[in-house]
């Protein structure tokens, strides 16, 4: 009796060591969760990434994912990598999510990081998905860093500036968003926010200097080109009422997505604000 259940403890132990052994076909098919992975998985780990992060233009990691296979989120193209983990965003192709279910593949699910707290339980999950915690917790403990070092500067008025950021097709963003924390970060009044507004809303140019922000920040990426759903940014009443000491452009790649990367976003802000404060 007493060797019966010590066989059956024995091959219990063996089936929980394996089932929370580490995964490693590892296949991320949401192009913030590709940052995320690449940034924690071991050697050999993570075999694929949406081909959006391809893309330099938008990308951080485009110059090191050249051994990955690129995929367009389609299950079949999935399944023919073998993977053991597949890791998609809530907002990813519902139909490849609920197929590679059906089939039997593990999928997790990210939503998308909307403050610094989400940022940090987001590397967390990655690090046990992955069996990968000591690398999580390094990049946790970088970032925590990165953010205790933020010193929001000082000018001689007690209120923030107002900044307004615009971007293509004349959106802009709303409160209890990544971008309003980041702006918050750097010392600044997010002009979404301010305007009550929730996630993404279209402002029209009229509305925007009805507004008037104290500053304007418009993405480079986005400035630069001659798309048509990005002709509003090159508005002359965009030059002509902000003019050069008010209007501005950043790189977006370090605002998109949830990541400790977001610091080098909240940094190169924060000296525009320090300039301003001189």
């Amino acid at each position: 009796m007493l060797g019966k259940v010590i066989g059956i403890l024995v091959v219990s132990l063996v089936w929980v060591s394996v089932s929370m052994a580490a995964p490693k076909r590892v296949v991320s098919m949401n192009f913030c969760t590709d940052h995320l992975v690449q940034k924690i998985a071991g050697p050999g780990q993570l075999v694929s990434v949406s081909f959006l992060s391809e893309d330099r233009s938008a990308s951080l990691i485009a110059d090191e994912i050249g051994s990955y296979y690129l995929n367009h989120g389609l299950a079949e193209e999935l399944l023919r990598l073998d993977p053991d983990l597949v890791i998609a965003g809530t907002y990813s192709n519902r139909s490849t999510v609920n197929m590679l279910r059906r089939l039997g593949i593990r999928v997790e699910e990210f939503a998308p990081a909307l403050n610094f707290e989400d940022i940090r339980n987001n590397i967390q999950k990655v690090g046990h998905l992955l069996g990968r915690e000591q690398a999580a917790a390094a990049l946790v403990r970088e970032l925590d860093a990165g953010l205790k070092s933020l010193g929001i500067p000082t000018t001689k008025s007690d209120k923030p500036p107002l900044l307004g950021i615009y971007t293509v097709n004349s959106y802009v963003t709303g409160a209890d968003s990544l971008e309003s924390n980041m702006t918050k970060a750097a010392g600044f009044r997010h002009m979404g926010s301010e305007m009550g507004l929730k996630g993404p809303n279209r402002l029209s140019m009229e509305s925007l200097i009805l507004t008037n922000p104290d500053f304007l920040l418009t993405w480079q990426r986005w400035s630069e080109s001659t798309i048509r759903s990005s002709e509003m940014l090159r508005h002359p009443a965009l030059k002509s009422w902000f003019g050069e000491a008010r209007h501005f452009s950043l790189d977006q790649r370090y605002w998109m997505c949830g990541t400790p990367d977001v610091l080098q976003g909240v940094i190169a802000l924060q000296s525009i604000r320090r300039e301003m404060a001189q």
